[in-house]
């Protein structure tokens, strides 16, 4: 386990997704990913990076960020996708989302677990509190996009 550095916040999630990791892995593969986060609205890109808007409780209007995301890469036991993110009133946060194999009963299931080192929380209009709001909401609105694909298929 690596040491954080003094003034970085991390968050943690996880969840389980009754879909193959595979089929998940794609569907944060495309653009339309960034509006699983609670809040999040992509409206644009500039140069390797998306422009979105994103909706903070108690303060007004919509702030601007710009987010550069990784292609899922497979690893022999999982899918990992890495991106970080900028903004004004936001804190400065690098991330991971690790997508493995796990056992189902009722077929493939994959195993969420999503990672956030966020620098300059305390000067943000986040806390730590709402960066986890915002990690749970993420990987419930995956599991569903990911949970009413596997059954339509």
């Amino acid at each position: 386990m690596r040491s954080l550095a003094p003034g970085v916040v991390r968050t943690r999630a996880g969840r389980r997704i009754a879909a193959d990791p595979t089929s998940t892995a794609l569907l944060v593969a495309g653009p339309a990913a960034l509006e699983l986060w609670p809040g999040v609205r992509r409206v644009g890109a500039v140069a390797d990076r998306v422009l979105v808007e994103a909706e903070i409780p108690a303060q007004p209007g919509a702030t601007a960020a710009t987010v550069l995301i990784q292609p899922p890469r497979r690893t022999p036991t999982s899918y990992v996708t890495r991106f970080e993110w900028v903004g004004p009133s936001l804190p400065a946060t690098r991330g991971a989302l690790t997508l493995s194999y796990a056992p189902g009963e009722q077929g493939p299931t994959t195993a969420a677990s999503l990672v956030l080192d966020s620098e300059g929380v305390l000067d943000s209009a986040l806390s730590g509190r709402r960066l986890q709001v915002l990690a749970d909401g993420f990987l419930d609105n995956l599991a569903r996009l990911a949970e009413s694909r596997s059954r339509a298929a």
